[in-house]
């Protein structure tokens, strides 16, 4: 099992430079960015990553199959969109209503 992650996480810069990785890392930052203006954060960022998984699900089914890789693009296009919305936050930038999270 530690063979299997460690050989993932060497093959994993290369891979992210592939177009389609780029692709999952920038609709999920934009998704994220818009699901943290309408939602809670927690919320925001679990449908985002569930819209990533109903998506390699879907390619697993119909596409060409299920990426481990492409759900660490998403993963990272998801965190990189809470850093700036954090960073924004902190700024003022973004202010938010009374009771929002």
């Amino acid at each position: 099992m530690l063979q299997a992650l460690r050989r993932f996480l060497d093959a994993l810069p290369a891979k992210l430079k592939e177009e389609d990785k780029g692709k999952h890392m920038v609709w999920s930052f934009w998704l994220t960015m818009l699901a943290l203006l309408m939602l809670p954060t927690p919320a925001a960022l679990a449908m985002v990553l569930l819209i990533g998984l109903a998506k390699e699900c879907w390619d697993f089914r119909y596409g060409s199959g299920f990426c481990l890789f492409d759900m660490a693009a998403n993963l990272i296009g998801i965190a990189a969109a809470q850093l700036l919305w954090q960073l924004l936050l902190l700024s003022g930038t973004i202010l938010l209503s009374v009771g929002r999270t």
